[in-house]
């Protein structure tokens, strides 16, 4: 991956060639035709004046070329002196809080309710000679808002890391813990504020210029604007005159944009990431093709699931393959970190930031789910494939009842209302709960029976397919084969697949008919349970089963 964004160099391009030709154009091109009557006056552009002069004798280019380091300069007066101003105020009201967060909100809040424009032409009609230093420093009276709220909001996010608090456990004084452990954290969003507050500036000083509230002495591109106005250049037909300057403030606009994303890339590595998701994504090759056999409900073919990173290109799943007959139990183990979750999620279109499938693609009944998108994913979780995720805990919402979390999902399924009783009755039943659980809340709830509970959410549609990711993590050993018998059950009842994900090989071994072992991403061993356990070929797979508990003599 490139370090650096391409917007962000392209940007820099725009900008650079822009203040290059301000700084340097003086050098190469006579500046002094900037005054009044140097040149014949209303002269369309010519090979000795190149943009042609304006009605009161002034050469264009020169104007021009003059007009675009004094533009810059108001900005990064404005700019800079705003940044600065918001960073101190964003840093003390972000991690002190307290009165003074209070104080320094509401002013900042109050000021951005009142229109910006307004004040600014206010603030510049009372300055009896505006300069090009003024000028900027008017516009920075209003450019520190927006940092100082951008800046806040990222300082109550790190002020909470564990690394703030530790620098407050070894002595640093809130000095040093908000310049040298804080600030450095912000440089990115510094410099968004400062390309947002520099783009904010020149906007503000083109208006009030334009209003005839620019500068009296210097020319900049917004005071060419005003006399162009001034002098109904537009009417006269001499484009000329108010072209140059339209020309070059949006090509600095344009070259600002182009560094904002570029930054935003920077500071925001998913933006970065998804662009590289897009071009592998581009250049994968699908083999649509239907299942070999009426009996196999999924097929996944060379599955790789990268976790793409700023230097690094990591496989959580390297180029898996299997087979699932549509009544088979199928077992996954392996140890954690080796990609069973990720498995699970590929299947669901769950995958979280920032992975994603770079290659293979997953046929679950003749449709290749791995390239639908999040509502064609929609239209079959949990309808046709259904995830039992590990850790019920964590799994239902802390302050809804098990009733209105089992209303939710058969309404977001489009369930007709008077069907819902019915159907939570029996899925209840399936997994031996009585009606009363569905007043409860889940710290209510044992830990089997909150696992039970998500069971009957989660295959109450009557799924084909049912992914269970360590149904029996957290429980004691009773409450596991309890819950897996229950599990057994739901799968007999629907007639339907089941890929079981666990650590547990014993526990694989006693309920299902294949096992996959997958280490390192990759599966390292496949086969019928009992031929896998009887005779493992692969050593990571004999370590598995070693681990087993032995008894006897």
């Amino acid at each position: 991956m490139n370090k650096y964004p391409l917007s962000l160099i392209i940007g820099l391009i725009i900008l650079g060639l822009i203040i290059f030709l301000g700084i340097l154009g003086p050098y190469f091109i006579d500046t002094t035709g900037y005054e009044v009557a140097s040149v014949m006056p209303s002269q369309e552009p010519s090979s000795k004046l190149w943009l042609g002069s304006d009605s009161q004798g002034r050469d264009m280019l020169a104007v021009t070329i003059y007009s675009i380091p004094q533009t810059i300069k108001i900005a990064l007066i404005a700019g800079l002196v705003g940044v600065f101003i918001g960073l101190l105020l964003g840093l003390i009201s972000g991690y002190l809080g307290g009165n003074t967060d209070i104080i320094i909100r509401i002013l900042s809040d109050s000021i951005m309710t009142v229109p910006g424009l307004a004040i600014l032409i206010i603030i510049a009609t009372n300055v009896e000679s505006m300069t090009v230093e003024l000028m900027g420093l008017t516009v920075a009276s209003l450019a520190w808002m927006h940092p100082t709220r951008t800046i806040r909001s990222q300082v109550l996010s790190i002020r909470e890391n564990t690394f703030v608090k530790v620098s407050k456990a070894n002595g640093l004084n809130n000095y040093e813990i908000i310049f040298y452990e804080i600030m450095p954290n912000l440089y990115p969003y510094i410099a968004a504020c400062l390309v947002a507050s520099i783009t904010g500036a020149i906007l503000a000083t083109v208006g009030l210029e334009s209003l005839g509230l620019g500068t009296q002495d210097d020319h900049t591109l917004g005071t060419t604007i005003y006399w162009a106005r001034r002098y109904s250049a537009i009417l006269r037909g001499q484009w000329w005159w108010w072209g140059p300057p339209i020309f070059f403030i949006s090509l600095i606009f344009i070259g600002l944009f182009l560094v904002s994303i570029g930054l935003d890339t920077f500071s925001n590595p998913k933006l970065a990431i998804a662009s590289k998701k897009n071009e592998i994504l581009s250049k994968k090759k699908y083999i649509k093709q239907e299942l070999s056999s009426k009996k196999i409900i999924l097929d996944i073919k060379n599955l790789s699931v990268n976790y793409e990173t700023e230097n690094n290109n990591l496989y959580a799943l390297n180029d898996i393959s299997i087979k699932l007959g549509k009544q088979e139990i199928m077992g996954f183990i392996g140890e954690s970190g080796s990609g069973k979750s990720t498995l699970a999620n590929a299947l669901m279109g769950l995958i979280p930031y920032p992975g994603f499938i770079s290659n293979g693609y997953i046929n679950y009944d003749n449709m290749i789910i791995s390239e639908f998108n999040e509502s064609e994913m929609n239209s079959i979780r949990s309808s046709s494939i259904a995830l039992i995720p590990q850790s019920a805990m964590n799994s239902l919402n802390p302050v809804l009842n098990i009733r209105r979390q089992m209303v939710d999902m058969l309404t977001d399924h489009g369930i007709e209302i008077d069907k819902h009783e019915k159907i939570i009755e029996e899925m209840l039943i399936s997994v031996e709960l009585n009606m009363e659980v569905l007043d409860y809340f889940p710290h209510q709830l044992s830990g089997g029976m909150k696992q039970r509970v998500v069971m009957a959410i989660s295959t109450s549609l009557k799924p084909k397919l049912i992914i269970a990711d360590e149904p029996t993590s957290a429980l004691d050993v009773i409450v596991q084969k309890k819950v897996m018998n229950t599990l057994y059950k739901i799968k007999n009842d629907l007639d339907c697949a089941m890929i079981l994900i666990g650590h547990d090989i014993g526990l694989i071994a006693q309920f299902c008919e294949s096992v996959s072992v997958i280490y390192n991403g990759k599966i390292v061993e496949s086969g019928k349970i009992y031929d896998v356990i009887n005779n493992p070929k692969d050593h990571y797979t004999k370590h598995l089963i070693n681990s087993l508990p032995k008894f006897g003599v």
